[in-house]
């Protein structure tokens, strides 16, 4: 039997995988396709992500660091620079496979593919019903995505108004289609105003652009529509032969939680809801929860408790170390573009404002967290509120 199995090799997973065998645990990871696979995302990583990995990725994974990040609102772009990184662009399947390696290396079993269909709990089990058949450990944490299929009868599902819908392709350009988006400073370029409660995105990479739009999934009325309607307002593009965009869900961390522990689970990752719901961020609260949930897994083990009771300080603690953050970021993301009425004059406003600029960069690559930049935005908060009613306004 093993000690822990965890489901999914993505980010989380691997890390959480990672963590439990440098602990000692004897540790299955389980993959339903063949690494490296495709995955579906953006593909970017904040510099805070490298803090958090205690490894260095190969230079062959950065396809492209970006200074500077480019907001388009109506007809207004807002340029958000910075003398040092902000995004890395990453390619996710080989960066996924690279982490599967350290967490085989750390002493994890990988098996890929073998896919997990239901999880079932025993009085002194834990089993994952796989492709390979039943196996047994005595903890599991799921780390499938949001849109995980593991039937599992403690899992909830996301409301629509929980999540994000997100359809993406992957564009296959010339060097001189990269360059227009890129131009001299070298721009990632977000969209809003583009989709209902929702933005557009276009990452470039070695030899295509990531193009994408997302839309919270109460709002959405047709992808595929929403996809196309975004392409049409990217002149660029225009001549360009777009291949056929896949879609999947992403959790709006803060926008409601679901239970992530019960009795020998865990859930880690976008499986948890672990999301920036403003940028769209999940890989680094990906690793963050894994290496939580492996420590957890650990400790538990080491005094055999895997009663939900106990494994909820998992819960605790992902709340106080960037739980928090999500709630007042989704509360921020609900002012932004999720519920804003007038997202033009609200950007104008704020952009034009020193510490609001500066508190993007900060988020951007992590130098601030969200605790700490709703102090500092509040002040302008409440300069725009009193500019709406007509109030003076004294700086």
């Amino acid at each position: 039997m093993y000690d822990l199995i965890v489901v999914g090799a993505g980010p989380a997973g691997t890390t959480t995988a990672r963590v439990a065998a440098k602990g000692g645990l004897k540790t299955l990871l389980l993959e339903r396709e063949r690494l490296p696979r495709p995955k579906l995302c953006g593909g970017g990583i904040t510099p805070k992500v490298l803090t958090q990995l205690d490894f260095r990725l190969p230079n062959e994974l950065f396809q492209f660091s970006a200074k500077s990040v480019r907001l388009h609102v109506g007809e207004r772009s807002h340029v958000f620079d910075s003398d040092r990184t902000l995004v890395h662009m990453i390619p996710r399947a080989a960066f996924d496979a690279y982490l599967a390696e350290k967490a085989v290396e750390a002493g994890a079993e990988l098996k890929s593919p073998c896919g997990a269909r239901a999880v079932n709990i025993g009085n002194s089990y834990a089993e994952a019903i796989t492709s390979a058949g039943p196996i047994q450990s005595r903890m599991i944490v799921i780390a499938d995505g949001a849109s995980g299929s593991i039937e599992f009868k403690r899992r909830s599902r996301w409301k629509p108004h929980q999540v994000s819908y997100a359809i993406e392709s992957e564009v296959p350009v010339d060097q001189e289609t990269k360059q227009s988006f890129l131009e001299d400073a070298g721009y990632l370029d977000l969209y809003f105003g583009v989709s209902p409660a929702g933005y557009g995105w276009i990452f470039p990479k070695d030899d295509h652009l990531t193009v994408g739009v997302g839309c919270r999934l109460s709002d959405l009325r047709d992808g595929p529509e929403l996809f196309e309607h975004f392409m049409k307002q990217i002149p660029e593009l225009a001549k360009t032969e777009i291949p056929k965009p896949q879609a999947h869900l992403v959790p709006l961390g803060g926008a409601g939680r679901i239970p992530t522990v019960s009795d020998r689970v865990l859930l880690a990752g976008d499986a948890g809801g672990f999301v920036e719901p403003l940028l769209g961020e999940g890989i680094y609260f990906a690793i963050l929860s894994g290496q939580i949930a492996g420590a957890t897994a650990v400790k538990a083990c080491g005094k055999g408790r895997f009663d939900a009771n106990y494994l909820r300080t998992y819960e605790k603690q992902c709340h106080a170390v960037f739980g928090i953050d999500l709630d007042v970021a989704y509360r921020v993301a609900r002012f932004c573009y999720l519920d804003n009425y007038d997202m033009e004059r609200a950007t104008k406003f704020f952009f034009a404002e020193k510490k609001v600029r500066q508190c993007m960069v900060g988020l951007i690559d992590g130098s601030i967290r969200y605790r700490d930049a709703q102090t500092k935005l509040l002040w302008p908060y409440l300069k725009f509120s009193l500019m709406k009613l007509g109030l003076p306004i004294y700086n």
